[in-house]
């Protein structure tokens, strides 16, 4: 039990985004989908995936009486990609590891 504990306390905190390609100022960055996977106690369960990552579903803004709302449309596929990014965050002992792909339809 100790163990556990203390390896959670212990733990680093992380927060690293690491570029997998140069962006490409041809394309605009309307859309932006991401696939995670989550790391429990330092251990990563799953598979991101590229093509996962690759379908957005765009955020669509509606006025109403009470402010905007805010609802996701239909998921779209991007075909030109801007970016790609590897995303890490973790704190004690808990985290996640993401692709985020932006891009254009």
């Amino acid at each position: 039990m100790w163990i556990i504990l203390l390896s959670v306390l212990l733990s680093g905190c992380i927060l690293i985004d690491t570029e997998l390609r140069m962006p490409d100022e041809t394309v605009q960055p309307r859309l932006t989908g991401e696939d995670c996977v989550p790391i429990i106690l330092g251990i990563g369960i799953g598979t991101a995936r590229m093509r996962d990552a690759m379908r957005a579903a765009p955020i669509e803004e509606k006025q109403t009486a009470w402010g905007y709302q805010y609802t996701k449309g239909p998921e779209v596929q991007i075909a030109r990609v801007h970016r790609m990014i590897l995303k890490d965050g973790a704190a004690f002992g808990f985290g996640w590891r993401c692709i985020q792909v932006t891009g254009e339809p």
